[in-house]
């Protein structure tokens, strides 16, 4: 695309040497990821300052440098461009160099759930043969191969990183496409000048506050979505369960928008009658539309109700039939690390892995493990580093208050030390034991297993790498669990609970 293109409407770009006679063919704000031809916008940075690899990214074939008024000293051949919007403008800049979307974009938003509602909604679209994909922290689920599939490695990747997989995946022939908006994301306008057409509301808890401060503010950052890129015309729907939910329902009464809710709540839209637990999972049953649905899931956890639910009801305002979309929840399967069944303890035993490192999060599969224990609930958790460290106490009085046993534990130290981490979830859950590393603290609980206990492992869900100090190491969950189970049958430990 030519620069003059790039730079219509947008005054707020303004060229201040070199000639504007460029075609651009990428944009990136990562000095790395520059090829010739390339836009490099550079971008200061909480962490690293773009204007540091102005010279790398000139070296690997940049035609174009966007600054944000600092002095800059090139050859005549590069044209430099001064910025007035800082990320907005980056955001505009790669949403016009990589304008094709899905047909249907649905975005997701909220503390818990958003990739289970994400995936459950790929599963439904997917069953009803529309090609579609899901965007988020497992990365990029897609119906149809494309060359950006591997590109998200964060919850909302950058904004060169989401058009550009956006518009690949379009081009691949992806219709319908999914994609969790984190508070991150928004507040750092990752996803400026990108219009969607549901945008959803799942909840808002305790985490974050390292970044935003206070609860207010992460709101606020989450409205954005609702405010800033849902169309008009377009659907939110939103779980009013959620006392942010509610007020966040309130504040869009006024907006040109289809206003859904979800929830247990008279007089949600989709209202959760029951959900119960049973052998196979749950037992569901909804009203929506003036008529009662009654389904199986072969989901545990009763808060995967709501997730289901809300999944369907995005599938619905996307324009599936409403029998079709809640027709397929009974064929929906667990998402990798959300209350993830590892089988195989020769007692029968349960042991479950999900990604829970919020307060609410914990407590809410803590509940929902409970039903269906006949014996001890028990948990293996830890907190991760160098990020809000107000929940640490806050999860272990969850720890204490709802489980039978717990086992500290490590989960991303990074930069800080692991035992003082380790100590203040252990100071509001005195009567826990603590092990580490974190491969020992699941050996050890699943050796102490007995017949009709649950074995909650926490925090990491899906990842598949833990980060100590300047280390990233290898770490799987369910592989270390596996693991232990397949040693524990070997060595015929079938009662020897601890």
């Amino acid at each position: 695309m030519h620069l003059t293109d790039l730079l219509a409407e947008q005054p707020s770009l303004t060229v201040i040497s070199g000639a504007a006679d460029k075609t651009v063919k990428h944009v990136t704000s990562d000095s790395r990821a520059v090829q010739a031809g390339g836009l490099f916008f550079a971008m200061k940075g909480h962490q690293t300052d773009g204007h540091n690899y102005i010279k790398e990214a000139i070296a690997n074939g940049a035609k174009v440098i966007v600054t944000d008024g600092r002095t800059v000293k090139t050859s005549d051949h590069i044209c430099v461009l001064v910025s007035a919007q800082g990320k907005a403008d980056y955001a505009s800049l790669c949403a016009k160099i990589y304008p094709s979307r899905p047909d249907i974009l649905t975005a997701v938003t909220g503390t818990n759930g958003k990739t289970s509602v994400c995936e459950y909604l790929h599963q439904i679209w997917s069953r009803a043969t529309w090609p579609s994909a899901a965007i988020g922290t497992l990365g990029v689920n897609s119906d149809i191969e494309t060359p950006n599939k591997a590109s998200a490695l964060l919850t909302t990747p950058p904004s060169e990183q989401l058009f550009a997989l956006l518009d690949s995946l379009r081009k691949g022939g992806v219709t319908h496409a999914a994609f969790e908006a984190s508070s991150h994301g928004l507040d750092q306008m990752r996803l400026h000048k990108l219009p969607v057409n549901v945008a959803v509301f799942t909840n808002l808890s305790h985490d974050h506050l390292d970044w935003h401060g206070d609860m207010n503010s992460y709101f606020e950052a989450k409205k954005k979505l609702f405010t800033e890129n849902l169309l008009d015309g377009g659907t939110a729907v939103i779980n009013i369960d959620d006392e942010w939910g509610r007020k966040l329902f309130e504040r869009l009464k006024n907006r040109d928008i289809v206003l859904w809710s979800v929830g247990i709540q008279d007089g949600a839209n989709f209202q959760i009658m029951k959900a119960e637990s049973q052998h196979f999972g749950l037992d569901l049953q909804i009203k929506a539309a003036g008529q009662d649905f009654r389904y199986p899931l072969a989901l545990s956890g009763e808060f995967q109700a709501i997730n289901t639910v809300t999944a369907a009801a995005a599938a619905y305002a996307s324009g599936m039939p409403l029998q079709d979309s809640f027709g397929t929840l009974p064929y929906l399967t667990p998402v990798r690390g959300r209350m993830q069944p590892i089988h195989g303890h020769p007692t029968g035993a349960r042991v479950i892995i999900d990604f829970a490192h919020t307060p609410d999060a914990l407590e809410g599969a803590l509940k929902a493990l409970r039903s269906g224990t006949n014996g001890q609930l028990k948990l293996v958790f830890g907190c991760g580093g160098d990020r809000d460290k107000a929940k640490r106490s806050e999860m272990g009085k969850i720890a204490a208050n709802f489980a039978d046993q717990v086992i500290v534990t490590d989960d991303n130290p990074r930069s800080e030390d692991p035992a003082k981490i380790r100590k203040a979830i252990l100071d509001s859950c005195p009567a826990a034991s603590e092990n580490a590393p974190r491969d020992k603290a699941i050996q050890q609980a699943i050796a102490g297993l007995n017949e009709g206990d649950t074995l909650l492992i926490a925090g990491k869900g899906h990842e598949t790498s833990q980060t100590v100090g300047s280390e990233i190491l290898p770490f799987d969950d369910a592989s270390v669990a596996r693991h232990a189970l397949m040693n524990l049958a070997d060595n015929d430990s079938v009662g020897v609970g601890k």
